[in-house]
């Protein structure tokens, strides 16, 4: 959907672990230093739950010979 709107952050929900990328969540803009709970839908849960929205550490990238 909106995928690389808001890259290096994910949406998480506190009820059940799911974990998706905020752009593709729906989320264009970051007003957090750090983490932000908030009121959203859950889409495994299908329920209004309590998500956090929070930011990725990038992966390392392995070294190849």
């Amino acid at each position: 959907m909106l995928r690389g709107y808001a890259p290096g952050w994910q949406v998480r929900c506190l009820t059940c672990g799911f974990k998706i990328a905020a752009g593709e969540a729906g989320v264009v803009r970051i007003a957090a230093a750090g983490k932000s709970y908030k009121l959203g839908w859950c889409r495994r849960c299908r329920r209004l739950r309590c998500i956090v929205v929070e930011r990725v550490k990038p992966r390392k990238k392995p070294d190849t010979p």
